[in-house]
């Protein structure tokens, strides 16, 4: 054996210790030679003109929003992970960057391979045939990658998968639902929601208890031009919401996992007294991929879930292939509940 490897072998036995191992340099790819992402980062994309103007921290929109959140009750808007400074004043502008909205390049599998094998996983169970109707681009700073000759994100993969999840859960194509997003960021499920059905869906209702989420999200949905069918709902004003619509279907995709379990009480508690029929739950993948609903602070919010009426329709994983489930993006589990 070549001193070379001698020294490769006794660097592993040490480095096992630690979780690292010394791999030759001609067997990684090129993305895996580059630094990887653990921090908030965007794509370098021109900006709209009226963009570049209005989404900066001193919009007096953004400031009303921040005053009205900041007298809310800190019940719901006490934060767990979103704390003051977490959405940084370049996340404003390309806030489809990869940030805490949507990681799109750190984490396991966010990379080429994984977004190909996605993609064509998501094609596969794609039977309302959304990825030939639906386009996307690197607006805001999003991240995209050439896959089958169409332009791919997060954003779009995860909203077709989840779509069609829905459709053969709820038959949702057929059906006049309205529909509340908590949680909702900048509108990336909405604007996906109300272009895959213009007509079916009447109302597509966001909130959030973040106040740049609603600033941007009321931007977002200007912007693409869904107004007609879906609204932005200031935290302050979701009860008037409640009183006026009945919601048939809310739906929380990583937010419940980086909220304070009273904020998640407050929000199950207004969903069972208004009897909201189903609630789709999407988790952060934790240790055991997703499948418990357990928050950033180690919190089991499905407790807080059933004990408010709500039981479990369907827990599935986000991909129905085991590889895929495996080495797909962001991998995690839909638990979609009804209320009895």
């Amino acid at each position: 054996m070549g001193l070379k490897a001698q020294v490769g072998r006794a660097g592993n036995r040490l480095l096992k210790r630690y979780g690292y191992r010394v791999v030759s340099e001609d067997r990684l790819y090129d993305w895996q030679k580059e630094k990887g992402v653990y921090f908030h980062t965007f794509r370098d994309a021109d900006l709209p003109a009226d963009a570049n103007q209005y989404l900066v921290p001193s919009n007096p929109r953004l400031a009303d929003l921040r005053s009205l959140y900041a007298a809310f009750a800190r019940t719901v808007t006490e934060p767990l992970v979103w704390t003051p400074g977490f959405v940084r004043s370049e996340d404003l502008k390309y806030f489809r960057g990869d940030n805490g909205y949507v990681w799109q390049l750190r984490g396991r599998n966010m990379n080429p391979l994984g977004y190909a094998l996605t993609a064509y996983y998501v094609r596969s169970v794609d039977k309302l045939g959304l990825l030939d109707r639906l386009s996307e681009d690197d607006a805001f700073g999003l991240f995209t990658f050439l896959i089958d000759g169409k332009s791919m994100s997060r954003d779009l993969l995860d909203s077709v998968n989840e779509i069609n999840f829905l459709e053969r859960e709820l038959n949702l194509s057929s059906q006049a639902f309205n529909i509340l997003d908590i949680g909702a960021g900048y509108g990336r499920l909405a604007h996906r929601m109300t272009s895959a059905f213009p007509r079916q869906n009447p109302f597509y209702f966001c909130t959030d208890a973040v106040p740049e989420s609603t600033f941007l999200c009321e931007f977002y949905l200007g912007f693409r031009g869904v107004n007609s069918q879906a609204r932005v709902v200031p935290l302050y004003e979701i009860d008037s919401v409640f009183e006026k619509t009945q919601i048939d279907l809310a739906i929380n995709v990583h937010s419940f996992s980086e909220c304070q379990a009273s904020a998640i009480e407050w929000w199950i508690t207004r969903l069972a007294q208004r009897e909201i029929r189903y609630l789709l739950v999407v988790p952060n993948a934790a240790e055991d991929g997703g499948r418990a609903l357990i928050n950033h602070a180690g919190v089991d919010f499905g407790a807080i879930i059933e004990r408010h009426g709500y039981r479990l329709l369907k827990m599935t994983p986000k991909y129905g292939d085991p590889l895929v489930q495996e080495f797909g993006i962001a991998s995690t589990y839909y638990h979609l509940f009804e209320r009895r």
